[in-house]
């Protein structure tokens, strides 16, 4: 195993000069630095006696990892964990994912280059093998997703709660032909939202036919697409649980361009419980979620790791949804 012996050998350094690296000393002229970061890089030892000390160097930043900055739901995430962090003396940087695999691994590497303490990751792109050796370089959380065998602390909702509480609120409103809608990446978490979705429809005795499945949910041009599918199938679901407030607001501004009642003709629920919810005429049913809440846990268990050095483990947090019924229903 590598020592700092060696690696200030392979720099041509002292080991002092090393040691100040690794302990982010101002001392140290960046062309070294750098020049002594990119062998410690190449090696990739870890855990080991250097590994220990990057971990201890400080830089007071946490990285969050979002798909993009641009949707209600990300941006209240983003307010939620920020203010938190401010509040704790640590500063956020935003990465933008874009559904990407490489933009996350670029962030995760910011995290072995001991450029930030920590990631919390907004969703989850690539498989959890790829994310995992990353651990070894400091804390990684999950929140707003779920992955059955990550072994980091999750925070997140009761997906499958929620998806069968809503599908039983349509039964319940006299609904048989149910529809359901999911994200750009179909993730474990909208797995266990279909679940439950799944569930409530059997309780019932009722079927659900695959072209009642959109994908693609996600913003309010995404609901005038999956509106115009719907309307041009030959056996319509009469209700849908869209999973996203934006993706709602888009197909009933389009179904009552196309003279559709709502909720007569075609009932929505929404996710998220985002402010559109009670502007859109009618108003959207929605599945309220604690947003800020969960931007505030995220990072006091963050820095619960990364204050006390100790080893992360899988925890799972799962915070409480709310049917709010209004007018779309």
């Amino acid at each position: 195993m590598p020592t700092i012996d060696e690696i200030a050998k392979i720099c041509k350094v002292s080991k002092t000069t090393v040691s100040r690296v690794l302990n982010n000393h101002p001392y140290v002229s960046e062309e070294k630095r750098k020049k002594i970061l990119d062998v410690i890089k190449e090696l990739d030892y870890s855990p080991n006696y250097l590994a220990k000390h990057l971990r201890a160097r400080k830089t007071r930043t946490l990285a969050l990892s979002v798909p993009t900055v641009d949707h209600p739901f990300f941006g209240q995430l983003i307010k939620g964990i920020s203010n938190e962090a401010f509040q704790k003396g640590y500063k956020v940087l935003i990465c933008q994912t874009f559904y990407k695999k490489k933009n996350e691994l670029e962030m995760m590497s910011l995290l072995k280059n001991k450029e930030i303490d920590g990631v919390i990751l907004g969703a989850l792109e690539n498989e959890w093998p790829t994310i995992e050796p990353y651990l070894a370089y400091g804390p990684i959380l999950l929140c707003n997703e779920y992955h059955e065998n990550a072994s980091i602390p999750i925070i997140c909702y009761d997906e499958f709660e929620a998806g069968y509480k809503a599908v039983k609120h349509l039964i319940e409103k006299g609904h048989q032909k149910i529809g359901f809608c999911f994200d750009t990446s179909y993730s474990q978490a909208q797995g266990q939202r279909m679940k439950g979705f799944l569930k409530a429809l059997s309780e019932a005795n009722l079927q659900v036919k695959e072209e009642w499945i959109f994908d693609g949910a996600f913003t309010i041009k995404d609901g005038f697409n999956i509106f115009n599918k719907l309307h041009n199938l030959n056996e319509k679901p009469t209700a849908l649980f869209t999973g996203n407030d934006q993706v709602a607001a888009g197909i009933i501004k389009k179904a009552i361009l196309n003279d559709y009642k709502v909720p007569e003709d075609l009932a929505i629920i929404g996710y998220d419980n985002q402010l559109i919810c009670q502007v859109t005429a009618p108003t959207i049913t929605t599945i309220g979620i604690p947003i800020i809440e969960l931007g505030n846990q995220s990072v006091q268990k963050i820095l619960s790791y990364i204050e006390q050095g100790e080893e992360v483990k899988r925890e799972m947090i799962q915070l409480p949804t709310k049917l709010i019924v209004r007018e779309s229903t």
